[in-house]
């Protein structure tokens, strides 16, 4: 979801008029981490099919890093929509052992018969804050289940994208 929210996010500021190269200079703090966090969070899945049971540990310290970053770059626009959708993510995961729950009946209700693995596990009755995982079933670009957090953070994502793409590399206040 979050690529398919780039890619929109672009066209459309191509649309509106703006430059991709404005998009060279993203103007964030610390912006290097964020590349360790889609590292470490990659290695979850691997790990954990390997029986590493603190794989998921992995995954609570990537999205603590991540918010770290977030809360460092706030003041630019849709920074604080992305960084809420990561919160409340991360406070899905770290809730429920470090994985991400996905509702059996939207994975059903999209004809999907796969069992999430790596990041992800079956909602059950057992799982904690459940109104945050991964329950809205999406069929389009892809059918596939998220969550408020996504959401969230794909909004704040178009909205940095936007911004940048056509204020010319100025910092422009959308939000305050």
């Amino acid at each position: 979801m979050i690529l398919v929210g780039i890619i929109l996010a672009v066209a459309v500021a191509l649309l509106r008029g703006g430059k991709l190269e404005r998009l060279s200079n993203l103007g964030l703090k610390l912006l290097p981490l964020v590349w360790l966090v889609l590292v470490m969070r990659s290695l979850v899945a691997v790990l954990e099919s390997r029986g590493m049971p603190w794989a998921p540990l992995l995954q609570v310290a990537a999205y603590l890093i991540l918010l770290g970053v977030l809360w460092l770059n706030l003041a630019a626009p849709g920074m604080k929509l992305f960084g809420l959708g990561s919160l409340l993510n991360f406070l899905a995961i770290a809730a429920n052992g470090g994985a991400m729950p996905v509702s059996p009946s939207a994975l059903a209700f999209l004809n999907m018969n796969k069992t999430p693995s790596g990041t992800h596990t079956l909602l059950t009755a057992e799982s904690r804050l459940p109104f945050l995982t991964d329950i809205i079933p999406l069929w389009m670009p892809y059918p596939q289940v998220i969550s408020v957090g996504d959401i969230l953070i794909v909004a704040g994502m178009f909205l940095f994208i936007q911004q940048r793409m056509l204020a010319g590399g100025r910092l422009v206040s959308a939000e305050k």
